[in-house]
């Protein structure tokens, strides 16, 4: 059922899964999907860029609680890749070797708790039964992402976590959620991960190892 899910052009969005195939169709278009705010833009004044930009090789996997999901990476690569290439970090961004031999490596791990899809499934049950005026039914994607820079052969790597958060909500019923409403999910997504990579590559970059 989660494949299933996964396969549409938010396959990120594992925890979603089988609350939005439980609600009445009237419910599910009524959802709203918010960006956690913990997290936010990387401000002008915080960002750093180095006086001379290097090649990097890229190895990036989207897992689901600490599992590989080949397929949600085939989705949220040409994202990762667009955000890396948009931050002024590195010169190229590529998936072979460079020149000098430096690699960022990107986990992108979908935290699902089991309680949570629990009662979302329960929760979505019930609103469904009457068309969201039971609501608002809240669910949340939780995302730990781990970046690791290795500047070259020989050199001591730069690690850093960044978490970020998704959240969806349908009901009529007002709920305050700390978020930013966006236009459709496939936006959310977008949003929480160049969100997280500019944020991530950003604390690589600040590093005072980090090759200027």
């Amino acid at each position: 059922m989660v494949n299933r899910f996964l396969s549409v052009r938010a396959k990120t969005l594992a925890v979603f899964a089988a609350l939005m195939l439980l609600i009445a169709p009237t419910a599910a278009q009524a959802a709203k999907w918010f960006v956690d705010n913990a997290l936010g833009e990387v401000k002008a004044e915080e960002k750093k860029t180095p006086a001379t930009p290097k090649p990097v090789q890229l190895i990036f996997e989207f897992q689901r609680d600490g599992a590989p999901n080949p397929r949600a990476t085939k989705e949220v690569k040409p994202w990762i890749i667009e955000a890396l290439q948009k931050s002024g970090a590195f010169s190229e961004v590529v998936e072979a070797p460079v020149a000098g031999g430096a690699v960022l490596s990107i986990t992108f791990n979908n935290i699902v708790k089991q309680d949570e899809v629990d009662k979302a499934k329960k929760d979505g049950f019930r609103a469904g039964l009457g068309f969201g005026l039971f609501g608002g039914v809240v669910a949340t994607d939780r995302y730990d992402v781990t970046f690791e820079y290795l500047p070259g052969e020989g050199a001591a790597s730069i690690k850093t976590l960044v978490q970020h958060a998704l959240h969806m909500k349908y009901g009529k019923k007002d709920v305050e959620i700390p978020g930013t409403q966006v236009k459709n999910v496939t936006e959310a997504v977008k949003t929480v991960v160049r969100q997280a990579t500019d944020r991530g590559v950003n604390n690589i970059v600040s590093d005072p190892a980090f090759p200027q």
